[in-house]
């Protein structure tokens, strides 16, 4: 049986992201050889490695695509754009936004993005959660889905099309 995937995702502005960092540092399933990961740090300094995966400050977005394609979990800060792309391969993912008040981002937009995930395969952990500890049966069990799905919302597009053209 193949290594289930968890792709870490921090974003890519020039606010750490220690918090996530540490949620997923002191998981037991970090230094477990059952799982692979990839940890990508953005401005967040990695002081401990998986004990199976990779660390990496950036990547491109066709890498990143791919990983999260090939992801069984994915744990990411609350961008809109990291939000797109988990619900474009209907990933299980836990959300941790980034906020002002521990310096990991400059206003509090992410938690305005978390609150509106309405979504069975995404969790959030609000800062003042608890992160859950990660469950290596649960993370297999479910089904890797690789195939994209079209999000694209064709009645906004059509009526934003009007607007400009009409």
């Amino acid at each position: 049986m193949a290594r289930p995937l968890i792709l870490v995702t921090m974003g890519t502005n020039e606010y750490p992201f220690n918090r996530l960092y540490n949620y997923i540092k002191n998981d037991p399933l970090y230094l477990d050889e059952r799982c692979e990961w990839f940890v990508q740090t953005g401005s967040c300094e990695a002081d401990t490695t998986p004990a199976i995966g990779v660390v990496e400050t950036l990547i491109p977005r066709s890498d990143m695509e791919d990983l999260v394609r090939r992801s069984a979990l994915v744990i990411s800060h609350c961008g809109i754009g990291s939000l797109n792309l988990m619900l474009k391969y209907r990933k299980r993912v836990i959300f941790v936004p980034r906020v002002a008040s521990h310096k990991e981002f400059s206003d509090d937009h992410q938690l305005q993005i978390a609150a509106e995930i309405k979504n069975k395969k995404m969790q959030v952990v609000y800062p003042s959660d608890e992160f859950p500890k990660l469950n290596f049966d649960q993370i297999c069990a479910d089904n890797v889905l690789s195939e994209p799905v079209d999000i694209t919302n064709y009645d906004l597009a059509r009526i934003v099309n009007l607007k400009l053209t009409g």
